[in-house]
């Protein structure tokens, strides 16, 4: 692109500037030869040449003495040597500092050296003594360029270090042919930046004393400014790129020693032997001089992007809302004007802008779309016939009665009045029918294709109370476990009334409830069905009622009392006391025990409850600081889950384990042996050691080492592990914790007495 905006540019005559000497490098192996060189480096020298450019790769290196070793009188030379070295050295001092040892090659070098020659190795780069001072911008160290992403940025040219001394003045130079031309050169690790050879002869050929640049993309020379693109770069008018060059009249080293002092003076003088090689510098050396520098200006790393963005959302947003042929002439008229700013950029300000991906992007977007529209717009005619095609069929269906077939008929087509209507229709039969789950599959439909039709939220509500917000059919399977949703209404088991979930257990979940009749609140316990086989289901059933009924006829002061129960679909359910307070399990804590007078008073109670309990035949089973709950503020205890643990307790889940609370188990219970009323002694007796110490008496990794130990162990003895307990703690808690029933408290009363003989903790 830029070689065809190139041409739109003003004619460039180049200056007269340079004299270009082509060397035969192969007679510079021979002693020769490189006496003729230096008598002809000598010869520019006298002529007061400009600036001298030998492009080699083959850099002349010799032995240097230094000049104290010569002259052993000045008893101060050592000194000065050694500080020479540490510090930068004026062009004088460098001629006094060395001499060359015998030998043609060693007295070129000697000469380059002292005549500051502009050496170059093209991408190979020795340490440079830097006679040109520039101030350095560390590109990626310092100021705004850190934080772009390096994938944004542009390839900067780079060069290497080699471990060559030369005192010479040796700059970076790209021998190819290329698109841009580098000004600035960093090495490989980006910590140093260096000026190209064309600007380092550029700036000497200027007479600037300063050389610097900075990372906004400007060169400074002295008064004048060269501004460059990210990566140091810039476009040449004489390039290969544009195909214009600088007049060169190449003479052999043998004809240019005969030319009169006069041809070389203030001249620039390019030495060298690929011819192609000079005519690129000679070519870059000529675009600085008249100013036809073109660049890329440094905002661009962001501003390209951006537009291509703007782009983006034209031809994704803006354009499918015009017509086709607003579309077409918009989309022409902006990629005229993308076409256009190049060049007029070029021409008026110096710029270069590449463009080209965003005119891509403009013209195969623009196809794109246009294909697209046009498509859609054909596909959309042929989708209406076919859903008109669906809805007579649906409707006829409706008007014969058949709904399950027009049902599927009418939802394969759109949201419009007719399908609605017919939705609607279908709806209220269903209802009428008391096919609610239907009903609500209906309105739910209706109720996404389009919202606030008719009365549908009322009838949506009526149902299962789905809020306007949300509507959504439950599967039978899912019913357990979405009962109670803030976007839904609350639901009723029986004629008891949700109002919130309280927990989850082995059997199902807990949920509070009210009780409309006498504005009770209860709290509801659910056996999910879903946990059981086939096989299991009517069993489990039956001895859920039974034990139930059997709870039911509790009546203490300690014990929740049983109201009722019912049968749902999917679960059964108990309705019982709503106890307020937290389960003692939050008193079993090392941290957070109750004290001592507290804990025996709390055991003997639940005591009292179990001896009335089991005078009446039932058996809790699943004794534990969880299944008890206590109000801390007026000390009020309750039991709960009166035989639920035997529902479950026959029931093993899919692992393996029990449902019920292993740590607790009696080790007849463990065993599966008979259980009686002493079971829940032992369990009783678990739960106050595990009070008074914040720990249990038994712990293990599986179920069948607990089951081990339970059966054949000992326990930590309780003082042991709580030493300011009473001894009675230990009298108590020996007799409850006995491997055999027998050996126990025979009932709750005679564990009462015990508790109430130690007068509440005493020692």
């Amino acid at each position: 692109m830029f070689r065809f905006a190139s041409h739109l540019l003003p004619v460039q005559t180049a200056q007269n500037d340079f004299r270009v000497i082509q060397l035969d490098e192969a007679r510079l192996q021979t002693p020769d030869g490189i006496r003729e060189f230096r008598f002809f480096l000598r010869k520019l020298r006298k002529s007061q040449a400009a600036e001298i450019v030998w492009l080699s790769d083959d850099f002349p290196q010799m032995d240097y003495l230094p000049l104290e070793e010569e002259k052993p009188k000045v008893k101060s030379g050592k000194s000065k040597s050694k500080k020479s070295k540490d510090r930068p050295v004026s062009d004088k001092e460098e001629e006094q500092q060395w001499q060359p040892t015998k030998g043609e090659r060693n007295k070129l070098a000697w000469m380059l050296e002292n005549q500051h020659v502009f050496l170059t190795q093209y991408t190979s780069v020795p340490d440079q003594q830097n006679y040109i001072p520039y101030t350095e911008s560390l590109l990626y160290k310092d100021g705004w360029r850190q934080y772009i992403p390096a994938v944004f940025l542009p390839d900067v040219q780079t060069f290497r270090l080699t471990n060559t001394q030369l005192p010479y003045r040796v700059y970076p130079f790209n021998p190819q042919a290329a698109d841009e031309q580098p000004l600035i050169w960093y090495d490989e690790a980006r910590d140093f930046s260096l000026p190209d050879l064309t600007l380092a002869v550029y700036s000497r050929f200027q007479e600037a004393g300063q050389l610097s640049w900075s990372e906004a993309g400007l060169i400074q020379l002295e008064n004048r400014h060269i501004p460059i693109n990210l990566s140091g770069k810039v476009f040449n008018y004489f390039s290969s790129l544009t195909g214009r060059h600088t007049e060169l009249n190449a003479q052999p080293l043998q004809v240019s020693a005969k030319k009169p002092n006069t041809y070389y003076k203030d001249r620039i003088v390019l030495i060298g032997q690929d011819i192609n090689r000079l005519q690129i510098l000679a070519d870059s050396l000529s675009s600085l001089q008249l100013k036809a520098i073109y660049y890329t200006p440094s905002i661009s790393w962001w501003l390209l992007p951006a537009l291509l963005a703007v782009v983006v959302i034209y031809l994704l947003w803006l354009l499918p809302l015009l017509s086709k042929s607003s579309g077409l002439f918009l989309g022409a008229f902006l990629v005229m004007g993308i076409i256009a700013v190049q060049p007029v950029l070029l021409i008026l300000k110096s710029i270069w802008w590449p463009t080209i991906n965003i005119l891509l992007l403009m013209l195969i977007g623009q196809l794109v779309v246009y294909v697209y529209t046009s498509g859609q717009a054909i596909l959309n005619s042929l989708m209406k016939q076919q859903l008109d095609a669906w809805f007579q069929l649906g409707h006829y269906q409706y008007e014969k009665g058949d709904y399950e077939t027009a049902i599927t008929s009418l939802l394969k087509c759109g949201s419009e009045e007719g399908v609605l209507a017919d939705l609607y229709e279908i709806g209220l039969g269903f209802e009428r029918k008391r096919q609610y789950d239907r009903a609500l599959q209906m309105y739910s439909e209706i109720n996404d294709r389009q919202k606030n039709y008719r009365d549908i939220q009322k009838r949506i509500s009526s149902i299962v109370g789905f809020t306007s917000e949300e509507t959504k059919v439950l599967s039978p399977n899912q019913l357990q476990k979405t009962l109670v949703r803030s976007q839904m209404e609350l639901p009723e088991f029986g004629r008891y009334k949700i109002e919130r979930e309280l927990g989850r257990g082995a059997m199902g979940v807990v949920y509070l409830g009210r009780d409309p009749k006498i504005n009770r609140q209860v709290a509801i316990k659910t056996l999910d069905y879903s946990q059981f086989s086939k096989k299991e289901l009517n069993k489990v059933k039956n001895r859920f009622f039974r034990e139930a009924e059997a709870a039911g006829r509790l009546s203490h002061s300690n014990i929740v009392t049983v109201y009722d129960m019912g049968e749902e679909r999917d679960f059964a359910f108990i309705a019982m006391d709503f106890v307020s307070g937290v389960p003692l399990s939050d008193y079993t804590m090392s941290e957070a025990l109750l004290p001592v007078r507290e804990v025996y008073r709390i055991i003997l109670v639940v005591a009292q409850a179990l001896d009335y309990a089991h005078a009446q035949n039932i058996v809790h089973r699943d004794i534990k600081p969880g299944n008890i709950m206590y109000d801390p503020q007026d000390k009020q205890i309750k039991i709960t889950d009166f035989g639920i643990a035997r529902i479950t307790d026959s029931v093993k889940t899919r692992t393996g384990s029990f449902m019920g609370s292993p740590s607790y188990m009696a080790p007849e219970q463990m065993t599966g042996s008979r259980v009686d009323g002493r079971a829940d002694i032992y369990a009783l007796g678990v739960s106050f050691y595990q009070l008074l110490t914040g720990t249990l008496p038994f712990t293990a990794d599986s179920l069948a080492n607990l089951a081990y130990k339970i059966t054949n162990k000992k326990y930590r003895p309780i003082r042991d592990v709580r030493a300011d307990l009473p001894a009675s703690a230990t009298r108590i808690i020996n007799k409850a914790l006995q491997k055999k029933p027998e050996k126990r408290y025979a009932t709750g009363a005679e564990m009462v007495k015990a508790l109430e003989r130690e007068n509440w903790g005493a020692a």
